[in-house]
């Protein structure tokens, strides 16, 4: 099974437990350079050490199951009971975090090598030190990714991300206007339907989304998997309305995909196995 770590001292300042989760595959062996999938969790969870320990959230066997293994470490800081990830990002108000994965990063690359770690983990303290990066987030962790997405421009872990994995995770924000999502118009509708549109949803998440994929994450692969039945925990519309968006700027490394018979937490496992098998390093 995996070998996971957990290291206590890293304070994101967002009210959690300072606990992050280090954990790589069995069968890892060190490259030059570390390829890293920062996995953020959804609400309601206390400790990403009780969280691993919940069957439909262990992330850690699914590492062990690409062939060949996936020479990758996965990273998964503690978000507050909201899913708000503090010094990374996920706020309410959808605000560009300063100092997110540079200032993280390399706390937890100099943590981690006080565990001695067997077999040997390379360092990750500098962003020349990481070749790929893959942001990962279920549930209400998607705020905190959509965050740190945003930072490709001006941190430079933010600019290794090559990959976005979302696990039923497009939501609105907790309260008010922006908690209710209103349906986009068919792609091929006319242009003054969708400048309304847009004009009255500019800050709502999905096209906070599309104009990230269409400005600053044009190069980055981005899965979103929404689980629209009724078993779903509620992202259809907002998920609906991104596959709009991204159909109709012609987003081609944008996939909207959608898993009636899938539950809120029963997406995660076989989704995120399915894109590690495919995840090219």
């Amino acid at each position: 099974m995996a070998t996971d770590y957990y290291l206590d001292n890293i304070d994101l300042k967002n009210g959690a437990k300072s606990i992050t989760a280090v954990c790589v595959p069995n069968g890892f062996k060190a490259g030059s350079k570390a390829n890293i999938i920062l996995f953020l969790h959804g609400t309601d969870q206390t400790s990403i050490r009780d969280y691993f320990q919940q069957t439909v959230h262990d992330l850690r066997t699914s590492l062990d199951s690409p062939n060949p293994i996936k020479q990758v470490i996965l990273i998964a800081p503690t978000l507050s009971k909201g899913a708000q990830g503090g010094n990374l990002g996920g706020d309410e108000a959808d605000t560009i975090p300063s100092n997110a994965l540079q200032g993280y990063l390399p706390l937890v690359s100099k943590e981690l090598q006080k565990k001695k770690p067997s077999p040997p983990i390379p360092e990750f303290d500098d962003p020349s030190k990481v070749d790929k990066i893959v942001l990962a987030a279920h549930s209400g962790g998607g705020k905190v990714m959509l965050a740190l997405a945003r930072t490709r421009g001006t941190d430079q872990y933010a600019d290794k991300i090559v990959e976005c994995w979302g696990f039923d995770c497009l939501y609105g924000q907790a309260h008010g206007a922006l908690s209710t999502p209103t349906p986009a118009p068919d792609p091929k509708a006319l242009q003054p339907q969708w400048t309304a549109w847009e004009s009255n949803n500019k800050a709502h998440r999905e096209m906070l989304w599309a104009n990230w994929l269409r400005d600053k994450g044009s190069s980055v692969e981005f899965y979103l998997y929404c689980a629209s039945g009724a078993r779903g925990g509620g992202t259809t519309t907002r998920s609906t309305n991104l596959d709009k968006l991204v159909k109709r700027r012609n987003l081609t490394k944008a996939h909207i995909l959608f898993d009636a018979s899938a539950t809120h937490d029963g997406i995660i496992k076989p989704r995120f196995e399915e894109r590690l098998q495919a995840l090219n390093l």
